[in-house]
């Protein structure tokens, strides 16, 4: 069991309406030592971004009630997250996907299904970048 983070740690939101995939990439951010909160739709994840401040957010595509990519453009209009570093997951294959995605507003897109380790560099270097300024 991963320690808690501490309060200083950059704070991420997993939104996956598949269950086995948001428990398993919030635990290991927890593990790689972030904040991690979840929701399983789009809908949430908009409610959680207004309620609480984020330093990424890390989102799938397909997702009920409001999909992906109007959360992308809904968090990129908003003056509180419209800096805050987004990672898509998307099992939408293709270059097209990927170009609408990055479209909406998107930092990253890495396909599904994505290894943890992989994602937590991913992070870690939109972090960096958004540090170096």
């Amino acid at each position: 069991m991963p320690q808690p983070a501490p309060e200083t740690a950059a704070r991420v939101l997993v939104v996956d309406d598949y269950e086995d995939s948001r428990t398993m990439y919030a635990e290991m951010l927890a593990f790689a030592g972030y904040r991690v909160e979840t929701a399983s739709d789009g809908a949430e994840a908009l409610e959680r971004a207004q309620a609480g401040r984020f330093d990424v957010f890390v989102l799938d595509i397909a997702l009920p009630k409001v999909d992906g990519i109007t959360v992308i453009r809904t968090l990129r209009s908003w003056a509180e997250t419209m800096n805050t570093p987004i990672v898509s997951l998307s099992a939408s294959v293709g270059e097209n996907a990927h170009r609408a995605i990055l479209a909406a507003g998107a930092d990253l897109v890495l396909d599904k299904p994505c290894l943890p380790d992989d994602l937590a560099a991913a992070i870690q270097a939109l972090l960096d970048r958004r540090r170096k300024g």
